[in-house]
């Protein structure tokens, strides 16, 4: 249920005074009941006690006719509706009290005992040697509608009291809820795209003064970041551009390594061809004597085949780009630190890319350029199997007794056994066509092989793929 402020602080006095008043009416009922028949009782007592002294004084002395006016003053002067003295001689009792009032057989000890409405008091008198008794009832009618009357003005304060807090808690609810409903009406101003509207409220407190202030403050805040996150969106679009612009370039280079592994191996299988041509040919013009007619036809072949070993020289040059790698003493994590630069800006923004890099000293034999590829490949690898799902890549590096180990883990689909015994091997791929070449890890692995480095593969379906690479530490870098 949606209450307004105002009508939920009504509510809580309302639910306050419920439980409270009735607690407090009937606990002030018992003090008020207990003060007046306290005041009843200990004026019972008293005036009994006064009366018995007198008549311990006079009863002895006095004949009946004295002993009786002292019960008719006891019964006017003391709301006193039953009077009797007995002694030996016999009893005396007033004149004006109730004829049908008879003492019973024990006296009163508290208000409203026996319920008769009368308090009865039994005082032993010592008159000249002789015992009497003073028998005395008091009406408690009086005190009764006393406390009767005193608790109708009782309740009738704690009524006036619920109204009056009723009316300040209503009040108070409102003067709280007009600045609150002051501050949702700018909220919902600025919501709809009015910026300008202020958030400020005039209010004397403190806490409501603060927050619109705060609010205010707040407001004036996203206004600037709204233009901060059209300027981020624009450069996110432009960085988006220049990553696909990576993924090209990438991709090119792709294509031409599977050119050059493909004019590699039918480089290599043409020399293994032309070797015994061009060896036997020598062989026979060596055992050809000069004037042979078939001398010239040798001499042609050896010519043709030499020109097909150059061709093939050529191609070899072309694809075998590890002879060309200049290796050297280099620290690994500086390496890797400056490859993850270059691959961040290919990483997409459903994925999210954690560098663990270990801050120790590595130093390692390797290429730079291919240790950047490699970085590169094995980075791609990953991104592209989260490139549906998204995900998560990890790049860690960190330092053993004698190697340093660089691994590549990714939280994608992972692989089964067959894929995974298959994933060196030249244009295998997973991937559907135009995505991949199927020479990514084929590089990696040969670059891996030319750093004397050795690498290892953990997956599983479902549990993502982890790469790692042990590289051997130089001991002695000079």
């Amino acid at each position: 249920m949606k209450l307004s402020l105002s009508a939920a602080v009504i509510a809580v006095v309302v639910l306050t005074h419920a439980v409270l008043l009735p607690v407090l009416y009937f606990r002030l009922s018992d003090v008020v009941r207990a003060s007046h028949e306290r005041l009843f009782v200990d004026h019972a007592r008293t005036f009994a006690r006064v009366l018995a002294d007198q008549l311990e004084l006079e009863g002895a002395a006095d004949p009946p006719q004295r002993i009786r006016d002292l019960l008719d003053i006891a019964i006017l002067n003391g709301d006193g509706v039953y009077a009797e003295y007995i002694d030996g001689r016999g009893a005396v009792r007033s004149r004006l009290g109730r004829a049908s009032l008879h003492m019973p057989a024990q006296q009163d000890f508290s208000f409203r005992e026996h319920g008769d409405h009368v308090y009865f008091l039994k005082l032993p008198i010592n008159a000249a040697g002789r015992t009497a008794e003073l028998r005395i009832g008091f009406d408690e009618m009086p005190t009764e509608a006393d406390i009767a009357r005193a608790l109708r003005r009782m309740f009738a304060v704690l009524a006036v009291y619920s109204a009056v807090s009723l009316a300040v808690a209503l009040y108070f609810g409102v003067r709280l809820a007009r600045p609150i409903r002051e501050l949702q009406d700018a909220a919902r101003g600025i919501a709809s795209g009015d910026y300008a509207k202020r958030l400020r409220v005039a209010s004397h407190i403190g806490e409501l003064q603060d927050l619109s202030a705060d609010l205010d403050h707040m407001r004036r805040a996203l206004v600037g970041v709204n233009q901060q996150l059209r300027a981020e969106i624009a450069e996110k679009e432009h960085a988006e551009s220049r990553r696909r612009e990576l993924e090209s370039d990438l991709r090119h280079r792709q294509r031409l390594e599977t050119v050059g592994t493909l004019a590699g191996g039918i480089a290599h299988e043409f020399n293994n061809a032309l070797l015994p041509i061009i060896l036997f040919t020598e062989a026979a013009l060596e055992d050809l004597p000069a004037e042979s007619p078939t001398r010239e036809d040798l001499t042609r072949v050896l010519g043709s085949a030499r020109r097909a070993r150059e061709v093939v020289r050529k191609i070899l040059t072309f694809s075998h780009k590890f002879d060309q790698a200049q290796f050297a003493v280099l620290d690994l994590g500086d390496a890797v630190a400056e490859s993850l630069k270059l691959f961040s800006a290919l990483v997409p923004s459903t994925v999210t890319l954690t560098p663990e890099l270990e801050p120790s000293p590595m130093p390692v034999r390797a290429d730079t350029a291919l240790l950047q590829q490699l970085v590169m490949n094995l980075g791609v690898n990953a991104y592209q199997s989260l490139r549906k799902t998204g995900g998560a890549v990890t790049v860690g590096l960190r330092r053993a007794a004698d190697s340093a180990e660089l691994w590549v883990r990714d939280n994608g689909h992972g692989m089964d056994e067959a894929t995974t015994a298959r994933i060196f091997e030249p244009f295998f791929t997973t991937r559907g066509v135009g995505e991949g070449t199927g020479l990514g890890l084929s590089v990696v692995h040969g670059i891996v092989e030319s750093f004397g480095a050795r690498m290892a593969v953990e997956t599983a379906v479902g549990m993502g793929t982890t790469f790692r690479i042990f590289f051997p530490i130089v001991e002695d870098p000079a």
